[in-house]
């Protein structure tokens, strides 16, 4: 994660799914094992990788090391709003060999939970997408599949190739965090929030529709009405907004997991999200977030 700060380029580790199980982990803490699936190099700033993860407590078992392929790397720009435009240089990323060995799926059957992003299933090969799309609609129906949609329109060759693969995604999910702009770009403003209703009355699902610092984020499912966080509040001042989702996704799965009502979990990801808005990068320091720690 290339980021700068006042115009100085700095170097961090982060990431879509790692942001998501740093900050799971710390508020978890030890109520949950959590364990990180990838594929690394043998390159210097693979091993900084993963020395990170182990610093954080997330189990490396399961991470492969490529003899001839380097870690992915991109870069985040920053606007005057704390708004993200994202660079990437994954040609060579070891990560794109993700699911080509078998060990990987057996990772995933050890699981009880599996979270997965629509970013790792943009950067597969065809031949790996195939092979976990399958064990999704096989072996994956017996866990919980936790999915934010994560869509970047330049991982991926066309609109309809991303709509078509990320809806086969959804269908396979117990549990979906899109964000609004996730849904605009691929589904049309005026036409997802009623495509995720009959979605969801298909299916045991429901979805988390993440709006940002300047809405409330919105629950829907095709069993009850669709449920807003009461006592919204607008979040002024943003920093960073990297991170954001990733950490709102955390907060929400944290309090779920420990038995809080869908309302309280909403509030526990939106509090967690704010915090990391007004900070710079993905990842903040441990003891900034303490406060959400269940004990």
């Amino acid at each position: 994660d290339l980021s700068e700060d006042v115009g100085v380029p700095f170097l961090n580790t982060a990431g879509d799914t790692l942001n998501t199980a740093v900050y799971l982990k710390r508020i978890l803490s030890k109520y949950a094992d959590i364990f990180y699936l990838t594929v690394l190099g043998k390159d210097p700033l693979s091993f900084r990788i993963q020395d990170f993860i182990v610093s954080e407590d997330i189990n490396t078992d399961f991470i492969r090391h490529h003899p001839d392929k380097n870690c992915g790397i991109y870069m985040i720009e920053n606007d005057s709003y704390g708004e993200r435009t994202f660079h990437y240089w994954r040609e060579n990323s070891a990560a794109r060999t993700l699911f080509e060995s078998d060990n990987d799926f057996r990772c995933l059957g050890e699981a009880d939970i599996i979270y997965l992003s629509g970013i790792t299933i943009a950067i597969l090969g065809k031949r790996q997408r195939d092979r976990l799309m399958k064990w999704l609609g096989t072996e994956g129906q017996k866990k919980t599949i936790l999915f934010d949609i994560n869509f970047r329109k330049n991982l991926w060759s066309n609109l309809d190739e991303a709509r078509h693969t990320l809806k086969a995604a959804m269908k396979e999910a117990t549990l979906c965090f899109p964000s609004q702009e996730d849904l605009n770009a691929l589904f049309g403003s005026t036409e997802n929030l009623e495509f995720l209703r009959e979605y969801c009355k298909t299916s045991n699902e429901f979805f988390v529709v993440k709006k940002g610092g300047n809405q409330s984020p919105q629950i829907i499912s095709g069993k009850e009405n669709s449920l807003r966080l009461k006592g919204f509040k607008k979040i002024d001042k943003v920093s960073d907004s990297t991170g954001a989702g990733d950490s709102f996704n955390a907060g929400f799965i944290g309090a779920h997991l420990m038995g809080k009502k869908l309302s309280k979990s909403l509030q526990y990801g939106h509090k967690l999200a704010s915090k990391i808005l007004k900070h710079k990068g993905a990842i903040c320091s441990a003891e900034e977030i303490v406060e959400f720690n269940f004990r």
